[in-house]
């Protein structure tokens, strides 16, 4: 007897739990104007389609440092070369090719994107960007660094899966040599090249090539240079 009680207190229990969440569910699609639960999801879905990803902008707490350090600086011009990384970033991706990149940690980033993709086709249609805002600035007087974030969407499809719309965010490194001899070799990983073969510079020490022997190295050490992508 104490046994059958303890049944029916059970399946009481699981029945009042399971009209609670009805009832909870149903006043949600309520309040969204949906009938169903899949009309829930589907509503949820559109809705992270064409909600932007989120940026913290440090503008306002950089922008004025970033201008006393380099009074010639187009900020702007920076935010549009940034957003052009991230362009051919998508495209070398897209084509399965990363011949053009010069960079080497970006080529690394892209090569190993499209060896996951393996013998899948992928595209990036109707790329629009939303904003690009400095999240990030250091200088050390020897080199100075700007962390420049972008959100963005696109229509993406992946093989023979159906394309949709996403989402998406980047930052860009972009680095400025200013004083090549106070760099210690372990402090940052570099992702120049040679302006004349393409080759990755391995020390600015020198402003030489060691590849094509080349002595013109200074250039990159007075232009602004991109250094890193990451997704996040």
């Amino acid at each position: 007897m104490p046994f059958l009680i303890g049944v029916l207190i059970l399946i009481t229990f699981i029945i009042f739990c399971y009209l609670y969440m009805k009832i909870k569910i149903k006043k949600i699609m309520n309040q969204f104007g949906v009938s169903s639960v899949k009309q829930l999801i589907e509503k949820t879905e559109w809705e992270n389609e064409d909600q932007p990803k989120s940026l913290s902008s440090m503008d306002s707490i950089y922008l004025e440092r970033i201008k006393e350090d380099f009074k010639d600086l187009n900020i702007n011009e920076l935010k549009r070369m940034s957003e052009k990384v991230i362009l051919d970033y998508l495209e070398a991706i897209e084509k399965k090719d990363s011949s053009k990149i010069k960079n080497e940690k970006i080529k690394a980033h892209i090569d190993s994107r499209i060896n996951d993709l393996k013998e899948e086709t992928v595209t990036y249609d109707s790329i629009k960007f939303h904003k690009t805002v400095i999240s990030k600035y250091e200088n050390n007087k020897s080199i100075a660094t700007i962390y420049l974030s972008s959100s963005l969407e696109y229509f993406y499809q992946r093989g023979n899966k159906i394309k949709k719309k996403v989402q998406d965010r980047y930052k860009v490194e972009m680095l400025y040599i200013i004083d090549a001899t106070k760099l210690p070799a372990s402090q940052k990983s570099l992702g120049l090249n040679c302006p004349n073969c393409g080759s990755p510079i391995k020390s600015l020490k020198t402003n030489k090539c060691t590849y094509c022997g080349t002595i013109n190295l200074d250039i990159v050490k007075r232009t602004w240079t991109c250094n890193d992508i990451v997704n996040y």
